[in-house]
């Protein structure tokens, strides 16, 4: 730990009504004597997956929790914004086509969302699912059929500006809270500070995504080598997941 809690490894970000010196008048009165310690570069990460990844932990409820996932984006990647389209339109909000299909129209689940993250050198991108332990393989298979609709199928582009000014509306509403701001800031400049973007080159990058972008994003990234889930439910064996786990 003492390796990486180091001043050359923090990022202080300040956001609100304050000048520019008294923060780092302050900062130096409750910092100053922090001592730097020996940096060490954080190791990259390894892409070595090759066939699907299952674990099951047993637990007596009542719901069973899921979570599926794959190999994403790094957060520098040029696909990163076609990314967070593609992550909108597939489970974000309720009129994304998860919450639609999984939840009202097939009643797989009590609740359902897509998630991704993007960090220095690899990524995620996945779905949770809070589903009837009884209908979970059937809920397994709904959302890789999502998914492969994905690949095979192009999003209209009524869907794809949907999306997009849902994403955009969200984000610029989160950016009127200072805390928000800070971390958008603070977040890119530790992770990415050679490329610190506004909301408003975002938003740019955003409107550039198109069709083809999200359909070839997705037939990259939702392939069955690189399957990933995770069960939490009254489950005592693996292989009862194993077939309906392939794309």
């Amino acid at each position: 730990m003492r390796h990486y809690y180091v001043p050359g490894n923090v990022v202080i970000s300040v956001a609100g009504h304050v000048e520019h010196q008294a923060v780092v008048d302050e900062l130096t009165r409750l910092l100053g004597d922090w001592t730097d310690g020996e940096r060490r570069d954080f190791l990259p990460a390894e892409d070595n997956q090759t066939s699907p990844r299952l674990r099951v932990h047993y637990k007596d409820t009542e719901q069973a929790q899921l979570c599926l996932s794959v190999p994403g984006l790094h957060r520098l990647h040029p696909d990163r914004f076609a990314l967070r389209v593609l992550n909108t339109i597939l489970g974000e909000g309720m009129s994304s086509r998860l919450f639609l299909e999984i939840r009202e129209k097939r009643g797989l689940a009590y609740s359902v969302s897509s998630y991704i993250s993007t960090l220095e050198d690899v990524g995620t991108a996945g779905v949770y699912a809070g589903v009837d332990p009884a209908r979970i393989q059937e809920a397994i298979r709904a959302i890789l059929a999502e998914w492969d609709r994905l690949r095979q199928e192009p999003v209209s582009e009524e869907e794809l500006d949907k999306a997009r000014e849902y994403f955009k509306g969200r984000l610029l509403l989160q950016m009127e809270d200072t805390f928000s701001v800070a971390a958008w800031f603070g977040q890119q400049e530790l992770m990415t500070p050679d490329e610190v973007l506004t909301v408003d080159q975002v938003v740019a990058e955003l409107d550039k995504v198109t069709v083809e972008d999200v359909q070839r994003l997705a037939q990259r990234l939702f392939v069955g080598e690189k399957l990933n889930l995770a069960v939490v439910g009254p489950f005592e064996e693996e292989d009862e997941f194993r077939d309906s786990l392939r794309l």
